[in-house]
């Protein structure tokens, strides 16, 4: 939220850039219309468009500093994205009249030289422009308003689009057969203003819309790395929020931290971000303990044998803190010491790794739910099975519990675990 000196500041650029704009919008309306300048009366035109998002920003800057409160317990700052957005639509709008006008006259020939005192009108709407600019755009990254620094581009536009209509004043009164010119430097500023529309819109669309902003996340993420205590970085994104930005980020610590002591290491992380020099004024820090590879085997020799491997591989990557790493290629195997009457039902294979931050006997306890989801039945010895999910491997953790034997101790008699392990280059066994 901006202070009070910051608001003040705001409303100052604000009023400064309306008292100009009234000089300059009412100079060049008058001189184009008293020495003929079509181009003069369209940048004249331009200048009031700016009195428009002067008044813009003065309305709006006590909307979007406003504190957060019940209804907006994020804060009020995308009102000055949807100022900037009108400032942006304003310019367009202008750009659209100025260059439709400039068109039908050329088309209709009505054209006419102009005087030279218009030259002078478009010479000091230059240099007017050109200072206001200058003045508010500091003040606009002094206080970081993307509002207020779209209104001093749009003082920059108002100075630009004055040059080619001095020009083409003074090239249409030295050569009068050239008066084409100056409804030509009237198309030139409308297609310049347009320019200048869509490059103060785009980031206020990005920010409504929640845009993700690649190299800010990525500042984000070097900075929490950085931090001690912490092990990895995932899912570190950052959006545009009120001028500045917003991040999240997910941190992985030891997993035998005790909770206090993750938690003041998240504590860190974000204080970390926010007296960095990346600009982020809010983060919101995810703890996680950091994850583990996992090894497991996939096997169905009930029909649709594919689509219960597709479900069961689903279901494994769906699971809390989860995430599929790789799959090998599904093959299909011969039943090993199966009843006799099953051994015609020939098995579908694969082998998944990937990595949880789950305990190693929670992820058990899950992968067999997942079994018993998928219509397993286990009346019968080493009988037909819709799905049989085996834990190859957790993290290289040894375990003898009958529950949960880590690692598989029949994994390396197994060919349809040893060549899908092969196959995604993983040596066994360890």
């Amino acid at each position: 939220m901006q202070t009070s000196d910051e608001i003040r500041l705001v409303r100052n650029a604000s009023y400064a850039g309306m008292a100009v704009n009234i000089l300059v919008a009412a100079l060049k309306g008058v001189g184009g219309v008293l020495f003929a300048s079509q181009a003069l009366v369209a940048d004249a035109v331009h200048s009031v468009s700016d009195l428009v998002t002067d008044v813009a920003v003065i309305w709006g800057v006590r909307y979007w500093t406003a504190p957060a409160d019940e209804d907006h317990p994020y804060g009020h700052g995308k009102i000055q994205a949807l100022i900037t957005l009108f400032i942006a639509m304003a310019l367009a709008v202008v750009a659209w009249e100025l260059g439709s006008h400039a068109v039908e006259a050329l088309w209709a020939g009505d054209l006419k030289s102009p005087g030279l005192p218009a030259f002078f009108c478009a010479l000091f709407s230059v240099a007017s422009k050109e200072v206001l600019f200058h003045w508010t755009r500091h003040v606009a990254r002094q206080v970081k308003s993307p509002a207020l620094e779209a209104n001093a581009w749009h003082h920059r536009s108002d100075a630009i689009s004055s040059i080619p209509v001095a020009a083409a004043v003074v090239v249409a009164y030295i050569w009068p057969s050239l008066a084409w010119l100056d409804a030509a430097g009237a198309v030139l500023v409308a297609l310049f203003i347009l320019h200048v529309a869509w490059e103060i819109a785009h980031p206020a669309l990005q920010e409504l819309i929640d845009a993700g902003i690649d190299d800010k996340s990525s500042q984000v993420a070097e900075v929490a790395r950085k931090v001690p205590g912490v092990l990895s970085i995932h899912r570190a994104r950052a959006r545009r929020y009120g001028g500045a930005f917003q991040a999240d980020l997910h941190v992985q610590v030891d997993a035998g931290l005790s909770i206090a002591a993750a938690h003041a290491l998240g504590h860190d992380v974000k204080h970390a971000i926010l007296t960095s020099d990346i600009d982020v004024t809010d983060a919101v820090i995810h703890v996680e303990p950091q994850d583990v590879r996992v090894i497991v085997s996939l096997g169905s020799n009930v029909e649709p044998r594919a689509d219960y491997l597709a479900r069961a591989r689903d279901l494994l990557a769906a699971l809390p803190c989860t995430h599929l790493v790789k799959a090998s290629s599904v093959i299909e195997t011969e039943p090993v010491d199966v009843p006799p009457e099953f051994a015609h039902l020939k098995f579908l294979n694969q082998v998944l790794v990937l990595e949880t931050a789950l305990e190693a006997h929670d992820f058990s306890r899950r992968m067999h739910a997942i079994e018993d989801d998928l219509g397993r039945v286990r009346t019968v010895r080493n009988g037909p099975r819709t799905i049989d999910v085996d834990l190859i491997d957790f993290g290289g953790q040894v375990s003898a519990d009958p529950e949960m034997t880590l690692p598989h101790p029949r994994a390396h008699e197994r060919d349809f675990v040893m060549r899908p392990l092969a196959e995604l280059g993983i040596d066994w066994p360890r």
